[in-house]
């Protein structure tokens, strides 16, 4: 059952990936378009900033869980990498997903508080229902708890794996397998 879950948000992923890759180059064509308009025509869109900034919005969120999923998050690893027992360093990996999925989640709560405004209020140059969105950054941050909590189980079982007591690394060895493309 958890196999099955996970290649569909494997597939849901990737469908993402195609509308994220779709909003980008949608913001660039309006960005270009506003630049000529602007610049060369010597007229300014009024609708062009909005709708490149929703977009961008849209390209950050979406893509949230993407970057969890390949674990491709900025963080600070210097205490963690000071650490030669991979347990101990899966342990940090699960105080860090159990942290940001706690995160997502309060966020996403704390979106649900803007719906009421949401539904009567438009934007101001496009005029479309500000609750669109709202629900977009909504349903961005459920997508990256799921995401989150698909890479914790993913932690968890290898911090219990028995195979993993007891193995050293280096840091060094760590600094080469990113060089190399290794995860």
């Amino acid at each position: 059952m958890y196999k099955a879950l996970e290649k569909v948000f494997a597939l849901f992923q990737k469908l993402m990936l195609g509308l994220i890759t779709l909003a980008l180059a949608a913001m660039m064509c309006v960005i270009v378009v506003q630049v000529f308009t602007r610049y060369v025509i010597f007229y300014s869109l009024p609708w062009s900033e909005e709708l490149s900034r929703y977009l961008f919005v849209f390209i950050v969120v979406c893509g949230i869980n993407i970057a969890v999923s390949r674990e491709k998050l900025i963080k600070i690893d210097a205490v963690q990498n000071s650490f030669k027992s991979l347990r101990v360093r899966l342990g940090f990996d699960i105080m860090h997903a159990v942290v940001g999925l706690v995160a997502c989640i309060l966020i996403a709560i704390y979106c649900t508080d803007l719906f009421p405004v949401g539904r009567v209020q438009k934007s101001p140059a496009m005029r479309i229902p500000m609750i669109i969105m709202y629900g977009t950054v909504f349903t961005g941050y459920v997508i990256s708890s799921v995401a989150l909590f698909f890479k914790l189980i993913e932690k968890l079982k290898a911090f219990f794996d028995p195979k993993n007591y007891g193995v050293k690394i280096s840091s060094k060895d760590d600094i080469e397998s990113v060089m190399k493309g290794g995860e």
